[in-house]
């Protein structure tokens, strides 16, 4: 895999292509702290170039990228809640209780995504992070659902859709999790710490089912098991690890308003990128 990478890349390009995965991990990891989303909305379309690259088959490009993100959210999303939890900032008492539902929607989510089409797949995760940017781009701090989050059912029914949603397109929840909780009157630390929590329980029971989906299916592409490719974690993982820190170091110094807007501009770009790709395929 790696030398058809390197076949691929003209030489002289291939520093720069060096330059931009380091600059990518990086990215990831603070993004990761400073806004809780576990780094997938980089990870997922970064991998997916790189397995294009790669001429990995195209029925199966996207599963390996959203597989290979959730293990990588894996050490990122247990950083960065530790490092939110350290500043009081995650609701222990709501992980606690929302876990269960959580999983089950992951567990849901990761064997019905092998039947999925990498198109499907790249449409539902444009469509998803392009309504979450809108919807932080427009926000008003008066918007309310409820003065704290449910204790019946309906919490449940919140833990098993991020579950099912997150893990179909590789994230660690933080696009889903964090508005849902700033409707329900958490303050953006809180609610981006928290989401850092979920992102945990969202990503190991969902590597573990991309990992099993992918050995039902057949899948045989090297340095893989299933979808979860050891290659693309290589180059991410380390640097990730090393940033989500500094991602919370901001998070705690930038106000709400900088913080809803950097959030929404990014969320938008990369929705807006997978659309590109979306329609070109």
């Amino acid at each position: 895999m790696f030398s058809t990478i390197l076949s691929n890349v003209p030489p002289e390009n291939l520093f720069l292509l060096l330059i931009l995965l380091i600059s990518a991990g990086v990215f990831t990891g603070i993004i990761a702290g400073l806004f809780g989303v576990g780094g997938g909305v980089v990870v997922v379309p970064t991998l997916y170039y790189i397995f294009t690259l790669a001429e990995v088959d195209e029925n199966i490009r996207m599963h390996l990228a959203v597989g290979t993100s959730l293990a990588n959210i894996i050490p990122i999303s247990i950083v960065a809640a530790l490092s939110h939890a350290k500043r009081k900032s995650v609701d222990i008492f709501l992980l606690k209780t929302i876990s269960y539902s959580v999983v089950a929607g992951v567990i849901l989510g990761a064997f019905i995504v092998s039947s999925l089409t990498g198109k499907t797949l790249i449409f539902i995760y444009s469509s998803l992070l392009l309504l979450v940017s809108l919807q932080f781009f427009f926000w008003n701090d008066a918007w309310r659902i409820a003065v704290e989050f449910p204790r019946n059912i309906l919490k449940h029914l919140y833990g098993s859709s991020i579950g099912f949603f997150s893990v179909i397109i590789g994230i660690g929840g933080g696009s889903l999790s964090v508005p849902l909780l700033k409707l329900h009157s958490f303050e953006i630390h809180k609610a981006i710490g928290t989401a850092s929590g979920i992102g945990a329980f969202i990503a190991i029971p969902g590597t573990i089912g991309f990992i099993i989906s992918g050995v039902l299916n057949g899948v045989s592409v090297p340095l893989s098991l299933g979808y979860v490719n050891f290659m693309g974690l290589a180059m991410f993982t380390p640097m990730t690890m090393l940033a989500a820190p500094l991602g919370v170091r901001l998070a705690h110094y930038l106000s709400k308003e900088k913080l809803n807007k950097l959030f929404a501009a990014f969320i938008f770009i990369m929705a807006i990128r997978l659309f590109i790709e979306w329609a070109g395929l």
